[in-house]
């Protein structure tokens, strides 16, 4: 009996044990990081009958409150008090996350947490759980309702690039960075408040006007995220934005004959470079995977006040390739950042020549891939008060244990029994 008090009196995540297989409740390196640094009082209301709230959600929620002094847990039975809802402002089956120093509010449906296949339901009325995003969601509102920093990012518009996918757009939403588009030639400048401009993928050339436009943003101390994929058409503005950043554009696609997925040289894992403060934290066993990147190096001679940071590459096996005919070996650059400090202000264009680093068709296939890691690292690197919060989901989808071959394990533990 004493033994089973004092065990009651642990925190939840030292009296429970995940033995889901999924680690549900295993707390992220960035969740941990965000806790510990945390200096403002935050409630997590669980609001819902007790009796009825998926246990998975409650523990999700204990287990921050064990994580930190900072949190705390309480539960809103709005059957027994329905006025709950009306005094907390609060959400029947919902997580409310509260700071009173700030006097923000995060409302988490558990429709946001538990995620379901939806074309499932539709076509066959089956209720089939895929993902749980409770941490990502709980670590995003506990950012948001504590930090009062807001930053804009517009994507452009005008060339026919691609749209933020939503993978993409969520953990901007996470970060608590608020996201919109913008034609430059219409709007006539970059917007005011454009904390980064995002351009991703345009096929066809910036205008004159446009190119003067990004270029003094730039030498104002802005920040430019540019994708720059491929086009049949020629691109000498976007291409001398990229060369006053000491980073020269080639002609042609990549290959890498040493690091590629399933016999195709064009689908490179790509070499991190070490020392790249985006690359920090991130492990090259979980690979990056990018399809169909063109070619960069950096310049010999970088313009006056230009700090160029690669962050992937190719492995010394890369090719660019322009056609059959011409195939040029060597180290290409894949993503690079580099910083131009003009009149003590200093500007970032960071460029990624895959576009496919943020595209649903490799980040939805490969779920194990780092790319939207290293893609919010960038982004958010360059803002010093800016915490990237980009924690992804974990698969519900049953898992097996497969053991091929027993081997001398399986004759020991036959022995042993």
């Amino acid at each position: 009996a004493a033994v089973n008090m004092i065990a009651a009196q642990l925190p939840a995540d030292k009296k429970q044990i995940d033995i889901s297989g999924k680690n549900l409740y295993e707390l992220s390196d960035t969740t941990k990081e965000l806790l510990d640094g945390l200096n403002k009082d935050v409630t997590l209301y669980v609001v819902g009958d007790p009796t009825k709230v998926d246990e998975r959600i409650q523990k999700i929620a204990d287990y921050y409150g064990a994580a930190s002094s900072h949190v705390q847990v309480e539960n809103l039975d709005p059957v027994l008090h329905p006025s709950v809802l009306t005094e907390y402002e609060a959400q029947d089956q919902s997580i409310l996350v509260s700071c009173e120093e700030t006097g923000k509010k995060e409302t988490i449906p558990f429709t946001d947490i538990i995620l379901y296949d939806q074309m499932s339901m539709m076509y066959y009325g089956q209720y089939q759980e895929t993902e749980f995003d409770g941490e990502g969601q709980l670590s995003s509102a506990i950012s948001l309702v504590t930090n009062e920093v807001k930053k804009k990012i517009y994507a452009t518009e005008g060339h026919s690039e691609e749209s933020l996918s939503d993978s993409v757009t969520d953990l901007l939403a996470k970060s608590n960075l608020e996201h919109d588009t913008v034609n430059l030639l219409t709007e006539g400048a970059v917007p005011e408040d454009a904390d980064m401009l995002i351009l991703n993928a345009p096929q066809t050339d910036l205008a004159d006007d446009e190119r003067d436009m990004i270029s003094e943003y730039l030498n104002g101390g802005g920040q430019v995220m540019l994708f720059v994929g491929t086009s049949e058409k020629e691109r000498p503005n976007l291409e001398a934005l990229t060369e006053e950043f000491g980073l020269q554009l080639q002609d042609g696609f990549l290959a890498d004959t040493e690091a590629y997925y399933r016999n195709n040289p064009y689908y490179i894992f790509p070499e991190f470079v070490s020392g790249s403060t985006i690359m920090s934290g991130i492990s090259q066993s979980t690979p990056a995977l990018v399809i169909d990147a063109t070619g960069m190096k950096q310049m010999e001679t970088l313009p006056d006040g230009v700090t160029v940071m690669p962050f992937l590459r190719t492995t010394q096996s890369g090719v660019l390739v322009q056609d059959q005919n011409s195939q040029e070996e060597g180290q290409y650059l894949i993503a690079a950042a580099a910083t131009k400090t003009v009149d003590e202000v200093t500007g970032r264009l960071t460029v990624v020549t895959a576009p496919s680093l943020i595209s649903e068709i490799v980040t939805k296939s490969f779920s194990n891939v780092s790319n939207l890691t290293i893609f919010m690292n960038a982004l958010t690197a360059g803002f010093e008060d800016v915490q990237n919060i980009s924690i992804p989901t974990k698969s519900l989808s049953e898992t097996y244990n497969t053991i091929t071959n027993g081997g001398m394990w399986g004759i020991l533990f036959i022995a042993v029994i």
